[in-house]
C-alpha cells in the first residue's frame, strides 16, 4: 500500500473564514478579500501556476481599495494560518515508522510551498507533487495519471486522503482508493485499517 496526501485540511489547516477574521479589516474590506482573493480564479491561477502572488496582488491594488500592505498581508495571513495538525502529523509519523511510502499530492501555490517545505515532515516523503510545479490542478484527471506516470504506481494500491469529495472522485477514477478526509475519529481509524496501523 501507498500513502498519497493532500495538504490543506489533511496535514495543515486550511479555513479561508478564520484567514479572513484575523485579518481584523473593516467588514466591505473583508468582503472583498473574500471575492476578490481567496473566492476568485486568480487564486486557482495561483495554484495551477499560471498566476503569482505579484501579478494577482497587482491587481487587487488597482481594482480594490486595498492598499499594497494590505494586500501583502493577505498572503502573509494566509501563510501563518497553514499550521499543522497535530493528529495527522502523528499518524503520519506512524505511517512513514510502519515502512509504508508516503507521497503528496496537493493543490497549492509556489510560494506557500516552499513556506511549508521546511517542516521536518516533508523528509518523510518519497515524492511530492505540487499544482503550481504542474500546471494542473485537482480534480484534473491528467494531473492524477502524471502522480501515477511519474513515481510508476499501481493505481489500486494508492490510498488517497483528500478534503475535496470532487479530488476523492477523481482519483477513484483513477484506479485509486481514496478518503474523505474531515478530520474525523472515523477518518484516522479508516487510515489505521487501510495501513494496518
Amino acid at each position: 500500500m501507498i500513502a498519497l496526501w493532500d495538504l490543506g485540511n489533511v496535514v495543515v489547516d486550511w479555513d479561508p473564514e478564520g484567514i479572513l477574521k484575523s485579518l481584523a479589516f473593516s467588514e466591505r474590506q473583508t468582503d472583498t478579500v473574500r471575492q476578490q482573493l481567496l473566492g476568485h480564479s486568480d487564486w486557482l491561477d495561483i495554484d495551477r501556476g499560471v498566476a503569482t502572488e505579484v501579478s494577482v496582488g497587482q491587481r487587487l491594488i488597482a481594482e480594490t481599495d486595498l492598499t499594497s500592505e494590505q494586500v501583502q498581508r493577505c498572503f502573509e495571513v494566509v501563510r501563518e494560518s497553514l499550521t499543522d495538525i497535530p493528529r495527522s502529523i502523528e499518524i503520519m509519523q506512524r505511517v512513514k515508522a510502519a515502512g509504508i511510502p508516503m507521497y503528496v499530492l496537493s493543490n497549492m501555490g509556489d510560494v506557500n510551498y516552499r513556506y511549508l517545505r521546511t517542516r521536518d515532515y516533508f523528509d518523510w516523503f518519497d515524492g511530492i507533487v505540487i499544482s503550481a510545479q504542474e500546471k494542473l490542478i485537482k480534480p484534473d484527471p491528467d494531473l492524477f495519471a502524471r502522480v501515477i506516470d511519474r513515481y510508476r504506481f499501481n493505481a489500486s494500491e494508492v490510498f488517497f486522503m483528500d478534503d475535496s469529495l470532487p479530488n476523492i472522485e477523481a482519483a477513484r477514477a483513477a484506479g485509486m482508493q481514496a478518503l474523505h478526509f474531515k478530520r474525523s475519529d472515523q477518518c484516522y481509524a479508516a487510515i489505521e485499517k487501510a495501513f494496518g496501523l
